[in-house]
């Protein structure tokens, strides 16, 4: 076991749920803006530096477990990292104003949440072309070339149906999952089919790739995803899935048991996650930085929400 890996892709399973969370927001503030606003502000306000301070605890905890990736995937993915900063640059922006601003002609609140989700929005589409990338290598493989030397190519990527199921079936998740995390009573009853939908979707995404990717393994997040929406229509769970922490840890649980899809090797199953992975002293100093670093964020965290809570409490 490759507890280097074990333990960083623990911390993306966080950032992820945390990110995913928000963009299902965004979902729903795009398409139910009066309806959903005060329940999805509510939460999204106070955790988008969350989200964001985790996503740079990923980044450089990342960087020390696997030293030699860095600028190969900077190489290879510049381009759609480049969307992804422009759109998280554009989310921070319009949250940030969106909390301050009072109306200036055409400029409101309603205009700057909308471009704050529509930003999101991107930035999620962003973030899963990538991820489907580095399970499955489209857009990378190709002509026989190296999986670390050959640019993303956004027209090889659309080519393959995989591809696009796993971006369907990912989004249909989020929109079918968003009102049960809200708690929206008529979105998600009406919504429950979109996600087992999207768990079929992607279930079969991940067969186009590669048949070695669908395993019995697949059945725990496919369950536990569904689950999560069916525990909503009973009144004795429902306050279970409605709590944003439990939710998030569900959330974070789903995430954690996909790795099969990742390890031990990605981009195509063709590189080893072990090989790349930093041994010897740089080893020691990743767990001393990754347990001293996550309990000084989490303590942080656990503040600022605290504090966030007690203003709304006052208020």
């Amino acid at each position: 076991m490759n507890y280097i890996f074990e333990t960083n892709y623990a911390i993306f399973s966080v950032f992820a749920s945390l990110l995913i969370t928000e963009i299902i927001g965004s979902v729903v503030l795009l398409l139910f803006y009066d309806a959903a606003k005060s329940k999805v502000l509510q939460y999204v306000i106070p955790i988008w530096e969350v989200t964001g301070t985790f996503a740079a605890f990923w980044v450089v905890t990342g960087d020390m477990a696997y030293p030699t990736l860095l600028i190969p995937v900077a190489t290879i993915f510049g381009a759609l990292l480049t969307v992804f900063l422009i759109a998280f640059v554009g989310r921070n922006t319009t949250i940030v104003f969106g909390e301050f601003v009072t109306k200036r002609g055409w400029l409101d609140a309603r205009r700057l949440y909308k471009g704050y989700a529509l930003s999101t929005l991107l930035l999620g589409v962003a973030a899963l072309v990538l991820l489907s990338s580095l399970v499955s290598g489209a857009g990378v493989l190709s002509n026989g070339a190296s999986a670390l030397s050959t640019p993303f190519d956004l027209g090889a990527w659309a080519s393959q149906a995989g591809s696009w199921l796993f971006l369907a079936g990912t989004l249909l998740i989020g929109m079918g999952l968003a009102p049960v995390f809200f708690d929206i009573p008529p979105l998600a009853k009406r919504f429950f089919a979109l996600t087992v939908l999207g768990v079929a979707l992607s279930t079969i995404a991940y067969y186009e790739y590669s048949a070695s990717l669908l395993s019995a393994y697949i059945a725990v997040p496919a369950l536990l995803t569904v689950a999560a929406n069916l525990l909503y229509f009973s009144k004795k769970t429902a306050v279970i899935v409605t709590n944003k922490a439990v939710f998030i840890a569900i959330l974070a649980i789903v995430i954690f048991s996909l790795q099969p899809l990742i390890y031990p090797s990605f981009i195509g199953q063709v590189l080893s996650i072990d090989s790349l992975t930093t041994t010897g002293p740089m080893a020691s100093v990743f767990y001393e930085t990754t347990w001293v670093g996550g309990a000084l964020l989490a303590a942080m965290i656990m503040a600022y929400v605290w504090v966030v809570m007690r203003q709304k409490q006052v208020a």
